[in-house]
């Protein structure tokens, strides 16, 4: 979770001093217990985390998902509730929504959220799928920005696999 702003001055060359504003993200969970909570997540939402039979693309694939997700449960942004579903609360200063999103499991009627969108508007389906898994508006996505739509896209890659 983001912690303040503090200012720092920073010499510049020759032209006086300009100030930062840095963001500092301080952990809230060790990585052990993010491990187990991503553990617990897989197995009530049946994601396969089995990786021994991954070819090195998918391996690197499943492993910058998996580690993007537990520096932000570190974090606190991201949390595993009681029936197991990821629920995500967007940090980007720059993202619209502010609102904790939870990820359920996909129905079938999860998948024909998609169906009326039009052939070749992937993004636009992925995003009707989400918005029903997490029940809300597809824009809601579509507002997030850097970090936020990466952990929700990462959440959906292992929901849908």
């Amino acid at each position: 979770m983001l912690r303040g702003s503090p200012t720092q001055s920073l010499p510049t060359r020759g032209r006086g001093t300009f100030l930062i504003r840095a963001k500092i993200m301080t952990e809230q969970i060790a990585l052990e217990v993010a491990e187990q909570e991503f553990e617990r997540f897989a197995d009530c939402m049946d994601i396969n985390v089995d990786t021994t039979k991954l070819d090195q693309e998918d391996l690197a694939a499943f492993n910058k998902i998996k580690y993007r997700l537990l520096k932000v449960m570190q974090s606190g942004a991201l949390i595993i509730n009681e029936n197991g579903e990821a629920v995500y609360t967007p940090q980007r200063p720059n993202s619209k929504s502010k609102d904790a999103i939870t990820f359920h499991e996909r129905t079938g009627a999860s998948l024909m959220a998609m169906d009326g969108k039009k052939k070749g508007h992937d993004v636009a389906k992925t995003y009707a799928i989400l918005a029903d898994m997490c029940r809300v508006h597809p824009s809601t996505f579509a507002g997030l920005a850097g970090q936020d739509i990466k952990v929700c896209e990462g959440i959906f890659a292992l929901l849908m696999d």
